[in-house]
């Protein structure tokens, strides 16, 4: 996975037109997906003080964009925009969700296999796997360290497939 992937052409123009509409509605741009075949902005933005949002929030974001997307021209007439929160389980994808996500629980799988450094002192197990649930403890411009059975495992984000939160909701219901 390339968390430092660069956004470009009308996903790139979509962003830098959002973000600061976002922002003045305060709220943090989390993602932004623009499918060009079914013509769908999709639009994901978080509370910074809950680290989700609402469907009010979604609806005050979106009435926030919508003089936006009426007067500006490059945009195509058929784009549907769609506000959302990014979910509980959200998709990590760049360095800033990696971060911010740090002590929590996620869920990650990788390409191939893992190294032999990376299994030393591993419980056994571990070695053959390719998906990975675990506390995420540290995270950087290369990779990032979950705990998984108690065993600080480094991946880097070469590896990943995906990445996304994945708590333990029956937990915290208890």
């Amino acid at each position: 996975m390339d968390i430092h992937r660069e956004r470009t052409g009308v996903e790139k123009k979509f962003y830098h037109m959002c973000e600061p509409i976002v922002q003045e509605a305060g709220y943090r741009l989390y993602d932004l997906e623009y499918v060009n075949t079914s013509k769908v902005l999709r639009v994901y933005i978080q509370d910074p003080r809950t680290g989700s949002a609402l469907i009010d929030d979604c609806v005050k974001v979106d009435h926030a964009l919508s003089p936006v997307f009426e007067s500006e021209t490059w945009i195509p007439e058929e784009v549907v925009l769609e506000v959302s929160s990014p979910g509980v389980y959200r998709h990590l994808s760049n360095l800033d969700h990696f971060k911010t996500s740090i002590g929590e629980v996620i869920a990650s799988v990788i390409i191939g296999g893992l190294s032999p450094e990376q299994i030393v002192g591993a419980p056994k197990g571990i070695a053959n796997e390719k998906k990975f649930r675990g506390k995420l403890l540290e995270a950087n411009d290369e990779g990032f360290t979950m705990e998984v059975s108690n065993f600080p495992l480094k991946l880097t984000y070469k590896q990943l497939k995906k990445a996304n939160l994945d708590p333990d909701l029956k937990a915290a219901r208890e």
